[in-house]
């Protein structure tokens, strides 16, 4: 997805991850990746604790002052979800995207190679 200019880095969680998972650096600009594997979102009805989780590592990654944070899921959000992960950029430079199961599914759907590298035996 990124081309040679940009850095890309996993960090391992184990010790705390300071609120980056993986972080893109291209140029100046960097990108925060927040990996959640929420496979039945996070309604305000349900798994309430879900949310304060996604909030506390928002507030972690403004401390690295990125240009981009996307919260990367494993479901379909639903319009509410959508909403509070957006609203988290109120009053904030830093823009906000979500990559759930539409966007990981086309992303995979033009990268074939990745799914048959991780459904082989």
């Amino acid at each position: 997805m990124y081309d040679a200019s940009a850095r890309v880095e996993v960090v391992n969680g184990r010790g705390g991850d300071k609120g980056i998972d993986i972080k893109v650096t291209h140029g100046r600009r960097v990108r925060i990746f927040q990996l959640k594997y929420y496979l039945d979102g996070f309604p305000t009805t349900a798994y309430k604790g879900r949310r304060k989780s996604i909030r506390r590592s928002f507030a972690r990654a403004l401390q690295h002052q990125p240009w981009e944070w996307i919260l990367v899921v494993p479901c379909t959000l639903t319009t509410a979800e959508r909403e509070f992960v957006t609203s988290l950029a109120a009053g904030q430079t830093v823009r906000v995207g979500v990559w759930d199961r539409a966007k990981l599914d086309g992303l995979l759907a033009t990268h074939a190679d990745l799914e048959a590298s991780f459904t082989r035996d």
